[in-house]
């Protein structure tokens, strides 16, 4: 599996996740059809903007444990800033995207950024092996 595939099953999980644990955030209206319409527009624009703003440095797995907490510390930013701008632009359109307050997005970027990076640590990784040569050498 690709990183780029990783990412993206980490940030459909992390997004589905924030709106299942967290009251204050709803996805869609009614139906399963439209929660899961509005999870997909909001992991697309997640995938956009992340790929704008990138806050991960070319090797995913340091070793220094002060370089994690400060590419954590600039996730979970990015995370609770773009969840604030969709539900923003959401409203925009007319959408049912909902986050109720800057602590239930900073609380979601946080669910987000967690489950993201969990992802890029635990799924196989296609070549690994390779990049590990690559960044010991």
């Amino acid at each position: 599996m690709t990183e780029e595939n990783q990412r993206k099953i980490g940030l459909m999980a992390g997004i589905a996740l924030s709106a299942g644990l967290l009251p204050g955030v709803t996805l869609g209206g009614d139906g399963l059809p439209d929660r899961l319409l509005t999870a997909a527009l909001t992991a697309l624009l997640f995938m956009i903007l992340t790929t704008l703003v990138d806050t991960t440095p070319v090797f995913t797995r340091p070793k220094v444990p002060v370089v994690l907490l400060i590419l954590g510390a600039a996730g979970w930013l990015q995370d609770t800033l773009i969840w604030l701008l969709a539900a923003w632009l959401f409203a925009l359109a007319g959408g049912d995207l909902h986050v109720n307050g800057l602590a239930t997005a900073a609380l979601a970027g946080l669910v987000t950024r967690a489950v993201l990076w969990a992802a890029l640590w635990a799924l196989p990784r296609k070549g690994a092996e390779a990049e590990a040569e690559w960044v010991a050498g």
